[in-house]
C-alpha cells in the first residue's frame, strides 16, 4: 500500500511538474491528490487515537488483542476506501500523460 501510494504520488506530481510552470496555480489533479491524502492522514490520526483509548481501557490480554484486531480492521477498510480515488486520480493522470504524447505527435513535422 504504501509502495503503491508512493507511485501514485511521484506519477502524479511529475506530471504536474511537466504541465505547470514555476509559480503557476495549483492543478486540479494537485488539488486531488491532497484531498485525498488530507482525509487519509485526518482518518489514520482518528483511527490510532481511538485505538489508544482502547488500549488504555484494555484490562485484559484478550481485551487489548480486540483493540489491536479493532484497529487493523479500520485501516484495511480505510485502505478500501480510499482505493477507487486513488484508482481514480490514476487513470486520470494516464489519460492526462497520453493526451500530452498525442498532443507532443501532432506538433512535430
Amino acid at each position: 500500500m504504501k509502495q503503491a501510494l508512493l507511485s501514485l504520488i511521484l506519477i502524479c506530481l511529475s506530471g504536474l511538474a511537466a504541465a505547470a510552470p514555476a509559480g503557476e496555480a495549483q492543478t486540479p489533479m494537485l488539488d486531488k491528490l491532497k484531498a485525498i491524502e488530507s482525509d487519509s492522514h485526518r482518518s489514520r490520526i482518528r483511527i490510532l487515537e481511538e485505538a489508544d483509548r482502547c488500549i488504555e481501557a484494555a484490562n485484559t490480554a484478550q481485551a487489548y488483542r480486540d483493540c489491536e484486531r479493532k484497529e487493523k480492521q479500520a485501516r484495511e477498510h480505510l485502505r478500501e476506501e480510499l482505493r477507487p480515488r486513488h484508482q481514480a486520480l490514476r487513470q486520470e493522470a494516464r489519460q492526462w500523460r497520453q493526451s500530452r504524447q498525442t498532443e507532443g505527435m501532432s506538433t512535430k513535422p
